[in-house]
């Protein structure tokens, strides 16, 4: 996508999503909006018209968002984390599980865990 496209689709979204906005305050308060509308139009016109005019407003939109997709790629991990891993690690830890046998025991010889299968040629020959 070139440039002059991307500056014309962010303007066309963007109309997009202040007509659904000026629709919105029409449908709850029964009052029509103008100024959603309004700002719809100039930026449905810049963008079919002279694109150009919006990678400026693109860039900063664009550069809001990557701020934005950090917190909250921060946010959503770190409440997954806590509301997931650290409960389900407790509960584990309280049955006494432990998948990946790290219990350290006194008299092993070694740690060594024979694999369930055994591997031959055959299984071996058409990897992909």
């Amino acid at each position: 996508m070139s440039v002059r496209q991307t500056d014309r689709a962010f303007g066309l979204t963007f109309a997009v999503v202040f007509t659904i906005i000026g629709g919105l305050i029409w449908w709850i308060t029964a009052n029509l909006a103008y100024w959603p509308f309004i700002v719809a139009a100039v930026f449905a016109i810049l963008a079919l018209a002279v694109p150009g005019v919006l990678l400026p407003l693109n860039r900063l939109w664009s550069w809001f968002g990557g701020k934005l997709g950090h917190i909250n790629n921060k946010l959503v991990l770190g409440l997954f984390y806590i509301l997931f891993m650290i409960p389900f690690g407790l509960v584990m830890r309280l049955i006494g599980r432990d998948p990946m046998a790290r219990k350290i025991g006194g008299e092993q010889e070694s740690y060594w865990q024979q694999p369930a299968r055994q591997l031959d040629r055959d299984t071996l020959r058409d990897m992909y």
